[in-house]
């Protein structure tokens, strides 16, 4: 395709983050030309819900569209990659962790299009609050996935592969680490019939927090305090769940060394 605008998309992959995407670019107006998945199932449901052909046959995939998308997990890129050739096609993968360039053998214009969030299957997912981070391997390419990103958000950055895999770190920190500490928290609770519902006003005020300035400012808890009782007490509780008391030390000692280091305790 010659440098223009994106109307036509492909889409490979069928999980939550290709179904949220080929959502979003439907209720877009853009034309969703094909989805290839390897297992049937999901693939002809995603494709029937974007009004979009399906195969599960690599060699089967059209070239009738202006960009193509591999929407699909980090440990399946390199290959799925290996199987395509797409000569001046216009191809993208949306991997926060993948460098551009595993995409050099499938076409001459490649890029990424990473969205900053964590995807369900059927919740309904507003793009426009969501960071949309880009990198092409030409001005041309950049410039043709910026403007597509647009039309879902006006927030979109330019990262290049090294700095899109720290915000992943990132991403990695603050959400997948954190909803585990909710589950764990959760289990916890439920072994003394007390709902997380508890928990929330608290979790929304602490995640709100981090609009209000740089979030070291804001710890709280025994262990900024220095509280020693309180923190031998929690560790007390947690000897049957030798898992979580690592953690919860891990963390103490962590938070501990944070606040000497800015002078807090």
């Amino acid at each position: 395709m010659p440098a223009g605008k994106i109307h036509k998309i492909s889409i490979l992959g069928a999980g939550r983050l290709a179904t949220q995407l080929g959502l979003a670019f439907s209720r877009k107006g853009l034309t969703m030309v094909q989805v290839y998945n390897r297992t049937p199932e999901k693939g002809i449901r995603l494709a029937k819900r974007i009004g979009a052909s399906f195969t599960s046959d690599i060699r089967m995939i059209t070239p009738d569209a202006d960009l193509y998308i591999l929407a699909v997990a980090d440990s399946v890129v390199e290959e799925l990659a290996s199987g395509l050739r797409l000569k001046r096609k216009l191809v993208a993968h949306t991997s926060g962790t993948m460098r551009m360039d595993i995409l050099e053998p499938v076409s001459k214009r490649i890029g990424v299009f990473y969205p900053v969030q964590t995807f369900s299957q059927n919740r309904y997912v507003d793009f426009r609050k969501i960071p949309l981070c880009i990198e092409g391997n030409s001005k041309e390419v950049e410039e043709q996935l910026a403007e597509l990103a647009r039309k879902l958000t006006l927030n979109v950055h330019l990262l290049d592969s090294d700095r899109r895999r720290v915000l992943h770190l990132g991403a990695v920190f603050s959400s997948n680490f954190t909803n585990f500490i909710y589950a764990a928290t959760e289990e916890l609770l439920q072994l003394h019939d007390i709902p997380f519902s508890l928990l929330e006003p608290l979790i929304l005020q602490t995640a709100g927090n981090i609009k209000q300035g740089n979030p070291s400012q804001f710890q709280t808890g025994p262990a900024v305090r220095g509280d020693n009782k309180v923190l031998d007490k929690h560790r007390e509780m947690l000897a049957d769940r030798p898992n979580y008391l690592e953690i919860y030390n891990l963390i103490t000692e962590n938070i501990i060394k944070n606040n000497r280091r800015n002078g807090e305790l």
